[in-house]
């Protein structure tokens, strides 16, 4: 057998994990991706032990919680305990907005076009004297230089997405990184873009904190994310959130020791959603499993065709074409209107999206190259009927 055949059985026999295959061709993984039958049995099997064992099973679960940490640990190069479950990706950058000792007139750097999460959670400071500097948009990519021409004495964070939500320009962020070394600030990164499509390394990047929500690339349901904190800077953050959890003698519940965990632990303030962190787990499990390695070469291999097809129609590629400038999103424009075509190809079961003014398509690894060429069958067809 071929490796080009064993590849795309490969592929088929991953396709069967994911339900939406039947129904849909499903291309918004930028946005809310589906979940894999794998991530429901996995809750469905939590449910029937709270149903039947509750307490019983307690210290079962958190072995399980444990595993998960490990597994989404591997998945972003650092110790598992410098990795905390969080509720969402904002939820993870206000443990950093709020916990850092800001001074009045210190300064941050956001991107002009990023997420609003990336971007909200940074403007609340300006309530505390801190100003937030813009790193202007430059025909869609984000440049170092520009980067390094807003640092001064007092500049203390840059808060980048890995991933632009809007054009998927993919930053280089281990050069991002050593710039932040080089001259003495924090680096944190929004990876809801990149994490479970592009490998991520944080120790190699050279970054600080990390947040993500599981619900886009990572292929969970919403509502439960990790926070990474390198180890050596968990105790400069004050835990904008405290609870039982946060203590050191966590289960000593009959005397009082407020005595903080020394490490990004110290973030889980209280009871764990643990049937969120059994889905995560389920999902970053088959990621794993996968290989995150032969996930971005089989979606830039999608964005590649996206591209072919997009420009041999006519339209305007917002994306950079080059591999290395992007993970899995790809966004064009044409003589259309955006959002009228996304919900006329949703009517037809082919579901994208709508960023910047331009269609988005994000596909995951196990779309294939009909999914692709049935979009633009479909958007032929659309445009022909106008």
């Amino acid at each position: 057998m071929d490796e080009r055949n064993r590849g795309q059985i490969q592929i088929e026999s991953y396709r069967e994990d994911f339900p939406i295959t039947k129904s849909h061709i499903y291309l918004d993984h930028a946005g809310v991706a589906p979940v894999s039958s794998r991530v429901i049995r996995k809750v469905e099997k939590f449910l029937k032990e709270a149903a039947e064992s509750a307490i019983i099973r307690y210290q079962y679960w958190m072995d399980r919680v444990q595993e998960v940490r490990t597994n989404c640990a591997r998945l972003i190069g650092s110790q598992p305990e410098e990795l905390a479950f969080v509720k969402n990706t904002s939820h993870g950058l206000s443990i950093v907005a709020e916990g850092l000792d800001w001074k009045y007139g210190d300064n941050l750097l956001v991107y002009e076009r990023e997420f609003p999460s990336n971007a909200y959670t940074w403007l609340n400071l300006e309530r505390r004297g801190v100003r937030v500097k813009v790193v202007p948009y430059q025909d869609g990519k984000i440049l170092a230089e520009d980067i390094e021409r807003l640092i001064d004495s007092r500049t203390r964070l840059l808060a980048i997405s890995s991933v632009q939500f809007s054009n998927g320009f993919k930053v280089d962020l281990k050069t991002l990184g050593e710039l932040c070394k080089e001259k003495g600030i924090l680096f944190c990164v929004d990876a809801i873009q990149s994490l479970g499509v592009v490998p991520m390394d944080v120790k190699e990047f050279g970054i600080d904190f990390l947040s993500a929500d599981g619900h886009k690339w990572l292929l969970a349901p919403e509502g439960t994310g990790i926070f990474y904190c390198r180890n050596a800077l968990a105790e400069r953050i004050n835990p904008p959130l405290i609870g039982w959890k946060s203590i050191l003698n966590e289960s000593e519940y009959d005397r009082l020791d407020f005595d903080l965990k020394g490490n990004t632990l110290r973030f889980e303030e209280g009871s764990l959603n643990v049937m969120g962190i059994y889905a995560l787990g389920a999902a970053v499990d088959l990621i794993l499993e996968a290989g995150i390695d032969n996930i971005e070469s089989g979606v830039l291999e999608l964005g590649d065709l996206i591209i072919e097809e997009a420009e041999r129609r006519g339209f305007e590629v917002r994306t950079p074409k080059n591999r290395d400038e992007r993970a899995g999103i790809v966004s064009f424009v044409g003589d259309f209107d955006p959002l009228e075509i996304k919900d006329k190809l949703r009517a037809m079961s082919v579901v994208v999206n709508v960023r910047g003014g331009a269609l988005r398509i994000s596909p995951h690894f196990y779309n294939t190259k009909d999914d692709i060429l049935s979009l633009f069958d479909a958007m032929d067809r659309v445009l022909r009927l106008r």
